[in-house]
């Protein structure tokens, strides 16, 4: 009888603990919490029943609830910060203000074992949660507001492709964070936000900014789903959707063409800006009388990790007088070039000021990888005239950080070098290319770029590095991904399309160094990527930066005929002279017939090539005409044309 008197008066003791004061530890039986049904877990300090109430760690469990604590150490004051609610209040006491309105609980907080222990419900209620309690578990359970989408609204419901729309969500005012995913691709989160600003009525407004990329057009549907700072709530009745319409704009298109001057003399030279979609991997410029005066294959980002928005530059030097108008042909390696073009109007008067050395130029220069972090290398390509001889690369303080008398490619018409820059400072950083020919003349011009800094406790992809700078399409090309010790293994992908994974790396600690060969085409270039993964399989992506030698066009110099009349069924011979860029050479007869063919050189002298070929003279006349052709690496072909006379 008295055993069951006393597990009466025990139970009758626990489910007044939250209102009865007093002043002494009451039991050590444990006490758990929960916040919407989840179990707060604590390190250390432990909840427990203290004056026969339920006290909880204070700062565990206030940032559990979502609030950020701004602690004053000579008053021992905390201000709690929960979306528009602000909680102040001073340790020992019983009193607690909410947005300047002071409430007053029968019991302080305090402190045990150093560690500020104050009651669940004077935080809980504070912050604008519900409390209960649970005798037959001993819990404490919290419950906060469910988090909710209330509304939806894109700011356009039909978009292009690569262009970046607003998305507006209004949610519960409990939501402190919202994520938007991707139904049409597995529900891949493709937003997340979580600043906001509160609407009159306490409901909160989420901006979030989406740029669709997509090769075919189709319907998006868009999943917002809510949540606060320790889950996203999953149900059905939490999150909303809505349909947007993405048009794929597949053919290669220019969007601008533009010049930094519209007037200048006769031999001065203009800078040329073309932006185009994100289907343009190459640009053509010319007027009406030649429409293949250049040809552009490398391009910028406008906007970074947005491939549909992409900036071609070049230099051009005005030659003609009048006003001429340049032509910019959108194209790509797939489907040629456009046959529609870009207009811009240039005058060109008189004698020109310009006076530089053209032999002496830096042609163009760019930095391989677009994500940049301090500690690291950027790899920085610099194209010049044949007859530089070295290049440097100075800092802002003029300090020589890289410099080098071997071009890593060499061809007929241009050099191109491969520098490495260490990054010291994150933010913006400029550097200076100095180009010296034999002479010791030289030419001088600035870059810069942007680098952040990292911490080595992040899932990070630091640096992709190529081995082969002179790779050419087809080739297969080694390359050095550097991460953060986080990552366990890597993939590469073209496009969603598994290529390889890596799961050996070299390295330890903070840094790790995987290799992985992939093969390099024109059409994949711009479509790989580099994904790291954690042990719990969370990722980490960039682009694997490619840079791959366009090799130049071919040219046929001139042809010596060494036997312009001949007698039937004798040899004609003709010695053909081109550049290197030509792979083979051969002679068709008036009837297209091929009568000679020859896929390798017989001699080079410099940058002349010398063809040697003969073919026996089987139709008779006073002038017979043949052709010679010759293709180059890119299978372009160049021909001329020669007449012999054949005696019977």
């Amino acid at each position: 009888m008295f055993n069951k008197l006393k597990r009466v008066i025990t139970s009758l003791i626990l489910v007044l603990t939250m209102v009865m004061p007093s002043f002494t530890i009451f039991a050590a039986e444990p006490v758990y919490v929960t916040l919407n049904g989840l179990p707060i877990v604590y390190d250390d300090a432990k909840p427990q029943i203290m004056n026969q109430r339920a006290m909880v760690p204070f700062r565990k469990t206030a940032e559990t609830l979502g609030a950020t604590i701004d602690w004053d150490k000579k008053t021992e004051t905390a201000t709690l910060i929960k979306g528009d609610r602000v909680v102040v209040h001073t340790m020992r006491t019983n009193i607690i203000t909410v947005n300047g309105k002071a409430s007053t609980f029968d019991t302080p907080s305090a402190v045990l074992n150093n560690r500020t222990m104050m009651p669940v419900r004077m935080l809980s209620e504070a912050l604008g949660n519900v409390v209960t309690w649970d005798n037959a578990t001993r819990t404490v359970n919290i419950v906060a507001d469910n988090t909710t989408v209330i509304n939806i609204v894109p700011e356009k419901t039909t978009v292009n492709s690569g262009e970046k729309i607003n998305i507006a969500v209004t949610t519960s005012s409990t939501t402190d964070r919202i994520k938007i995913l991707d139904v049409n691709e597995n529900n891949n989160v493709i937003a997340e936000a979580n600043t906001y600003s509160t609407n009159p009525d306490g409901t909160r407004l989420f901006s979030v900014p989406w740029t669709p990329n997509v090769t075919k057009s189709t319907f998006k549907t868009l999943k917002v789903v809510p949540g606060n700072l320790t889950s996203y709530n999953e149900d059905a009745t939490a999150y909303k959707v809505c349909a947007i319409s993405v048009n794929a704009d597949i053919k290669p298109k220019i969007i601008s063409f533009t010049s930094d001057k519209k007037e200048v003399g006769r031999g001065d030279k203009i800078k040329l800006t073309i932006e185009a979609n994100g289907n343009t991997d190459r640009v053509r410029i010319g007027t009406e009388k030649n429409n293949k005066l250049i040809e552009l294959t490398h391009y910028k980002l406008v906007e970074a990790n947005n491939p549909n928005r992409r900036l071609f530059e070049t230099e051009m030097i005005m030659e003609d007088r009048g006003d001429i108008e340049l032509r910019a042909y959108a194209g790509n390696s797939s489907n040629g070039y456009e046959t529609t073009y870009e207009t811009l109007k240039i005058t060109v008067g008189g004698a020109g000021s310009s006076s530089s050395n053209e032999k002496l130029k830096i042609k163009d220069s760019f930095v391989i990888n677009d994500d940049i972090y301090v500690d690291e290398k950027v790899k920085v390509i610099v194209k010049t005239t044949t007859d530089i001889d070295r290049i440097e690369i100075l800092d802002e303080n003029d300090k020589v950080v890289d410099d080098t008398r071997y071009a890593a490619i060499k061809n007929n018409s241009e050099y191109v070098w491969e520098m490495d820059i260490p990054v010291k400072n994150s933010g913006r950083n400029r550097y200076y290319i100095v180009a010296y020919n034999k002479d010791k003349d030289k030419t001088r011009e600035s870059f810069s770029f942007s680098s952040s800094a990292y911490s080595s406790s992040d899932l990070l992809v630091l640096n992709t590095q190529q081995r082969d700078i002179g790779a050419i399409s087809g080739d297969k090309v080694k390359f050095i991904i550097r991460t953060t010790g986080q990552a366990e293994y890597i993939k590469i992908f073209d496009g969603s399309s598994e290529l390889t994974k890596v799961t050996s790396y070299s390295g330890s600690g903070s840094i790790r160094e995987w290799e992985a060969t992939v093969n390099i085409t024109t059409s994949n270039k711009d479509r790989l990527r580099v994904v790291a993964y954690d042990k719990n399989e969370n990722q980490s992506s960039t682009k694997l930066n490619v840079y791959l030698n366009i090799q130049a066009d071919g040219k046929i110099y001139d042809f010596d005929l060494k036997t312009s009349e001949v007698y039937k069924n004798e040899y004609i011979r003709v010695d053909i002279y081109t550049n290197k860029a030509i792979s083979k050479v051969w002679v068709e007869d008036n009837n297209g017939v091929r009568v000679a063919l020859s896929t390798s050189y017989d001699s080079v002298s410099g940058d002349e090539y010398t063809w040697q070929l003969k073919f026996a003279a089987e139709e008779v006349g006073t002038s017979i005409r043949y052709t010679i052709y010759a293709e180059d690496q890119n299978g372009k072909k160049y021909d001329q044309t020669f007449r012999v006379r054949v005696n019977k």
